[in-house]
C-alpha cells in the first residue's frame, strides 16, 4: 500500500496536487490511497502518530493559514517515522540546512516554478526509493502489494487451502501462494520456527521458550508454534 498525504490550505493547489498524483498512480498496479487536508486536523495527527502499513509520501505546504505549518507536521512525523518521504511546497520560505537534515526533507517544490513537473519527478523518485527497500511482494485480485519487511510479523501457510496468511502490524493478507514463494523474498531477520510458519524477529518483543509463546511488538501473540528443533536457531537469530 502506498499512502499519499497532502496538506495544503490553498484549494487550488490541493486539488491540483491530488490530480497530478492520482493521474500518475492510476496507470500503475500499485495499491494506493490519497488523503488531502487543508490544515493539521485531528485525523491527520492520528495518521501521523500511528503510521499505516506500506510506504507514505507526505506533500506539505510549508506555510498554512493557521498556527501550524508543514514544519510542525514534519517534526511530528519524524518523532515516530523515519521511513516516510516528506516533500515541502514553498513560495519563498526555506528551512535551514540543519533542519533539512534533521527532518530528512526529500525535496522542496516551488509553487511558481514547474510545479506539476517537479511533483511528478519527485513521485517517480519516491517509487524508485521505495523499491530499493526490503519488501515482500505479492498480488491479490490483480492488485500488486509491496509490504515493507519491518511491517511484517509472520507468514503462516495453510497447506490444505494452499495459501499463506501474512500478518502485519496493522493488517492481514491471504495470498494463494506456497510458503516457498515468500522464503525466496525474505532476509536473514526472518526465521522459520516450524515447517509452516516464518516470523520476523525484528518485531518480536518477547519469547517465553518454556511456555512456547512469542509476543510481538504490537501485542499479538502466538503459542505452541516453535518446534523443538528450531528453538536453538531462533535464539541465535534473536541475539544477533
Amino acid at each position: 500500500m502506498l499512502n499519499v498525504i497532502i496538506c495544503e490550505d490553498s484549494k487550488e493547489f490541493k486539488l491540483r496536487t491530488y490530480d497530478i498524483v492520482n493521474k500518475y498512480l492510476i496507470n500503475t498496479n500499485i495499491q494506493y490511497k490519497i488523503k488531502s487536508y487543508e490544515s493539521y486536523t485531528d485525523k491527520l495527527k492520528e495518521f501521523v502518530k500511528s503510521p499505516k502499513d506500506g510506504h507514505t509520501i507526505y506533500i506539505l505546504d510549508i506555510q498554512l493559514d493557521n498556527y501550524d505549518s508543514g514544519i510542525d507536521i514534519a517534526n511530528d512525523i519524524r518523532r515516530v517515522d523515519f521511513d516516510s518521504v516528506i516533500i515541502l511546497e514553498t513560495g519563498t520560505d526555506l528551512i535551514s540546512q540543519a533542519q533539512q537534515l534533521r527532518l530528512d526533507i526529500f525535496h522542496y517544490v516551488h509553487k511558481d516554478i514547474n510545479y506539476d513537473k517537479e511533483i511528478l519527478i519527485d513521485l517517480e523518485k519516491c517509487l524508485l526509493k521505495f523499491n530499493l527497500q526490503g519488501n515482500i511482494k505479492f498480488r491479490i485480485d490483480k492488485i500488486d502489494y509491496n509490504i515493507k519487511y519491518d511491517d511484517v510479523l509472520m507468514i503462516i501457510t495453510d497447506s490444505l487451502e494452499r495459501k499463506c496468511t501474512i500478518t502485519t502490524l496493522n493488517s492481514q493478507y491471504e495470498v494463494k501462494k506456497p510458503l516457498i514463494f515468500f522464503e525466496k523474498q525474505i532476509n536473514s531477520k526472518f526465521y522459520k520456527i516450524n515447517r509452516g510458519c516464518i516470523v520476523n524477529t525484528v518485531n518480536i518483543e518477547k519469547i517465553d521458550y518454556n511456555k512456547n509463546i512469542i509476543r510481538f511488538t504490537n501485542g499479538n501473540k502466538i503459542k505452541g508454534m516453535i518446534s523443538n528443533s528450531n528453538m536453538k536457531g531462533l535464539k541465535e537469530v534473536c541475539w544477533k
